[in-house]
């Protein structure tokens, strides 16, 4: 019984020095400090999980990239559907209640009609990652839809009117910024044109989705051309911002789909993946993971 007794008198000391102690610390904290510990900052619990799936475009035919791989990978052969198979199954695990697509808005009635076809087994799937990826797994989950959300902004006319941005940049002495741009982007695309020879589809959705991968993606946005015309009419960094532009609307329009605690996916251009992640970093009401967070399960 004593024994009990020291017990609690060492815990009770012990509780009154550590609150003491916590006063004291209080009491002699700097104003800088106090104001840090007073920040106004949104520290609500997210209600959604958000994972952008950075994908290459399955049918090249509808891409829009300045450089075209020699050796694409073909998603029709049976060992690469075996892969994409996989890759949904992981997916189904991450359970998003809403699928967010690379199409605008617009094409929304066609988009719900051809998925409407498809249920009944009426449309083969082409090639489009919307198809292949989108279609299968939004009816393994028993979705009634895929939801478009893409916008393009139109560049300004100001832009539009340069017909050669190196003769432009060159005029400006600005050239070798250009060509750094151009230069980069050529090494990306022959990279990831090699790469795809000796990886399967699923390794290459990865490679695409990996950190490496979206710190390279951004890169190419803050270096060559954005300094185009710096310190003159910006016409360089006016074009990044209008990136910029297009990628809020998709974030606009994704995070606006989810209701109560719905997870969503989005499908997108690998291109998309870093500033897509990086706003839904910022949306307090959203976790952005990645799907090499999925494989970790």
């Amino acid at each position: 019984m004593k024994y009990f007794f020291k017990v609690l008198l060492i815990v009770l000391l012990t509780s009154c020095t550590s609150k003491n102690k916590d006063k004291a610390q209080q009491h002699h904290m700097t104003d800088f400090q106090k104001a840090l510990a007073a920040y106004p900052s949104i520290d609500s619990i997210p209600k959604h999980q958000v994972l952008t799936l950075g994908v290459f475009h399955f049918d090249r035919s509808r891409d829009g990239s300045d450089v075209v791989a020699n050796e694409h990978i073909d998603i029709s052969t049976d060992s690469n559907q075996k892969e994409l198979d996989s890759l949904i199954n992981l997916l189904e695990q991450f359970n998003p209640g809403k699928i967010a697509v690379e199409w605008r808005t617009s094409n929304q009635e066609w988009m719900d009609s051809l998925y409407t076809e498809y249920q009944k087994g009426n449309y083969k799937l082409g090639k489009h990652e919307t198809f292949q990826l989108g279609f299968k797994l939004a009816n393994a989950l028993g979705h009634s839809r895929v939801y478009c959300i893409d916008n393009n902004p139109p560049f300004p006319e100001y832009i539009n009117a340069i017909d050669d941005w190196g003769v432009y940049a060159d005029s400006l002495g600005h050239l070798k910024l250009w060509e750094a741009y151009d230069d980069e982007n050529k090494r990306y695309n022959t990279f990831m044109d090699t790469i795809q020879r000796h990886l399967n589809v699923y390794d290459y959705i990865k490679l695409i989705n990996s950190k490496q991968h979206s710190k390279r993606s951004k890169q190419l946005w803050t270096t060559g051309l954005v300094n185009v015309d710096h310190g003159g009419n910006y016409l360089g960094a006016d074009a990044v911002g209008r990136w910029y532009r297009r990628n809020v609307r998709l974030f606009a329009n994704s995070k606006n789909l989810v209701s109560k605690d719905e997870n969503l996916l989005i499908i997108y251009g690998g291109a998309h993946k870093w500033i897509l992640d990086e706003l839904f970093e910022s949306a307090p009401d959203f976790q952005a993971v990645t799907l090499n967070d999925l494989t970790k399960h």
